[in-house]
Formats: C-alpha cells, structure tokens, sequence
C-alpha cells in the first residue's frame, strides 16, 4: 500500500464519521463512528501499519501540541465570569468524578486501568491523546484499546442522563412565569466596542494565516521547553493550554486562532485518526474482556458527579439536575451541548415564548459547562492522572 492510498483510507474513514455525526445530530460521534469502522477494517485485513504508511504517526505527534495552544485561545474570560456558577460546578463535580475512578476503581478494574480511563471521563480527544501516548511510552500501548473504548461510549451515558435531568428541570421552571418573564427576552450585555492594543499584539501586516500558523507553533515550543524544564513533572500539554491563554491575553496570538491558520481541517484529522493506532492490535475477546471495567469506570465518574452536583446545587442556589448536567458534560462536550439544550427547549415549550426563555436559561450555562469540562479540565486532568501511571 503506497503512503497516498493509506492517506485516502485514513480521510475517506475522518470523512464518514464527521457525516454520520452530522446526520445523527452528534449522537453517534465522529469518534465513535471512526472506531467501529477502523476496528472493523483492521478485524478483515487492513494493514496494522496503515498510519505510517500514510505518514501520519510523527506528524500528528507534533501538531497535537499546536492544537492544544489554539485552544486556550478560545477561552471567552468575560463569558466565564458572568457563568462563575456554571465554571464552578463543572469544574468540581468532573475533578470529584475523576477522583472516585482514581480512588476507588484500582480496587475494582486495577491500578493501570482506573487511571488510563479516569482522564477519558473528563472529556476530549486531547485526553485521550496525551493517555494512549503515555501507555505507549510505558509499554502499556495495550491499555490504548480501554481508553479509546471508554472515549467513544461515554456519550451513551452522559447524554441521556442529562437529557432526562433538563427536561425534568424545564418542567419545574415553566411552572413559574416569573421565570418565562424574566428570560423570554436575552438581556445583552453593554461595554464599549473599542480594543486596546494589546503588549505582544503584532502589526497588521503579520495577519496572514501561514504567520499565524508559525505564531501557534513558537508558543507550543515555548510550552515544551518549559515542560523539559520540569523533568516532565508538569506536562507539555498542559503547559500548551496554559500558554496558549497567556499568549492570547497578551495579544501574541489572535482569538481562536485555529480557523484563521486555514490549517484546522487537516490538524484535526491528523491529531483525531492518530488516536486509534493501537486498535490495530486489539481482538474481539480483548474488547469484551473490557466491558465490565467499562461499565465500573463510568459508574464510578457519574456517581461522583451526581454527588458534587448534589451537593454544590444546595450550596449556590442551582437545581440537582442542572447542576449535575453541568458535570456530565464532560462526556459528550459541543455541539451536544447546543443541539441539547435546542432540543429539550423546543420538547418542553408550549409556545414561542416559552421556548425561547427555556433556550435563553439553559443553552448558555451548558454550552460554558461543556466548554469548562471538555476544553479545560480535560487536558489540566490529564496531565495530572499521567504522572500516576
């Protein structure tokens, strides 16, 4: 197989699954979709060695950390701080999730495996980049097939969890018209639309998408050196998301940078695929061996969800169910999110008005929570849970 046939497997099998996605509203994930028909292809002959052959194995390593730079630069500060309970909630309840995967689940499913799958729960590709890259360097690239696994079913549990939860608490809402009152009309925030110049902001002259691509990768460098410069105790990626939101405050790098590189379809097909190497390796009684610890595993997270939310909806004034959607966000982040919030929205209303203060109430606290969770804790989580591997 020549590395451009590989390459044309590789996208036409990226390509499918963002369709199905699509067409399925994001309840069948892209990765999810990627997973199944890859195991399969590898289950009926597909070389095991099809991401090298298509050159993608180095690559992806490199643009992962580019891709987790641009994300801190799509952190919308005043948004978080007017949702301080939104960011709040989410952040608890997932690091309390993660938490009763990695205290309890060594005693249930064993040490590897609670913590390979513990940063899974919290959301994100990116976790499960930097997860399946640390169990290959050591020498537990087997495990890969557990974290792949935990990451394209989690939907299953966190979507219709949260789904029954926001119905519920649009009933209860609606029953009030005070509430309608007050959200039918989405109060827009004032400020002044002016922009200082910011201390590292370039010239126009340097808005060009290949200058902003060389901007993203000085800053990821920057991000590694300072990472090599802890022994590896604090982890690159987290360093890439930290500096990636300094350097955006700063002006350095423009706000959600990635698009503008006009580079984002190929960094995220490369940094996606490259997710499911180890699946080459993996057999059908491997994948059921895995069932029961999957199962365990996510018990676990939601149960330690459930009780932070429980416990911080007393505390600032949040209903249960809100609050623990909040935390379950973690499993299927946006555009479930938004498409969620729509749908409940539009299931629970009677009329116009009703829908549009159920859409007002709901969809801009979960879109944060996901945001909060997937973006965020993810990556910070995961370069934590690594060093215990």
């Amino acid at each position: 197989m020549t590395a451009t046939i590989a390459f044309a497997i590789l996208l036409a099998v990226f390509a499918f699954g963002e369709i199905v996605a699509e067409k399925t509203r994001a309840i069948l994930s892209a990765t999810l979709v990627i997973a199944v028909v890859l195991l399969i292809a590898f289950w009926c002959g597909l070389p095991a060695d099809i991401f090298d052959t298509a050159c993608l194995t180095a690559i992806s390593n490199l643009l992962v950390g580019i891709l987790i730079t641009s994300l801190g630069t799509m952190i919308d500060f005043p948004e978080l701080k007017r949702q301080w309970k939104t960011v709040v909630i989410s952040l608890l309840c997932v690091i309390v999730g993660v938490a009763m995967i990695v205290i309890v689940g060594p005693f249930l499913i064993g040490h590897d495996m609670a913590i390979a799958g513990a940063p899974i729960f919290a959301g994100a590709n990116t976790a499960a980049l930097l997860m399946t890259n640390a169990l290959t360097e050591k020498g537990l690239a087997d495990l890969s097939s557990f974290v792949i696994l935990v990451l394209v079913t989690q939907n299953f549990v966190g979507i219709p969890i949260s789904s029954i939860l926001l119905r519920r608490d649009a009933r209860t809402f609606l029953k009030d018209r005070k509430n309608i009152e007050l959200y039918a009309e989405k109060v827009e925030e004032s400020g002044s639309t002016a922009t200082k110049r910011k201390l590292l902001q370039l010239p126009a002259v340097f808005n060009k998408p290949s200058i902003r691509l060389l901007k993203l990768a000085i800053v990821a460098a920057l991000a590694q050196t300072a990472s090599t410069l802890t022994n590896g105790n604090v982890h690159f990626f987290v360093f890439a998301l930290l500096f990636g939101i300094l350097f955006c405050e700063l002006g350095f790098l423009e706000k959600n940078i990635l698009p503008q590189t006009e580079s984002q379809g190929f960094i995220m097909f490369s940094t996606t695929v490259i997710i499911f190497t180890n699946l080459a390796n993996t057999t059908p009684s491997q994948l059921v061996s895995m069932l029961i610890p999957l199962v365990i595993l996510m018990a676990l997270g939601v149960i330690g969800v459930f009780i932070m939310g429980f416990i911080l909806s007393k505390m600032l004034k949040v209903t249960p169910g809100l609050a623990i959607s909040f935390g379950l966000t973690c499993t299927f982040g946006f555009p479930t999110t938004l498409l969620m919030s729509q749908e409940v929205a539009k299931a629970m209303a009677s009329n116009e008005e009703e829908h549009s203060a159920l859409l007002n109430y709901i969809l801009p606290k979960m879109v944060t929570a996901g945001f909060v969770t997937v973006t965020i804790s993810s990556v910070l989580i995961a370069g934590v849970v690594v060093n215990m591997l």
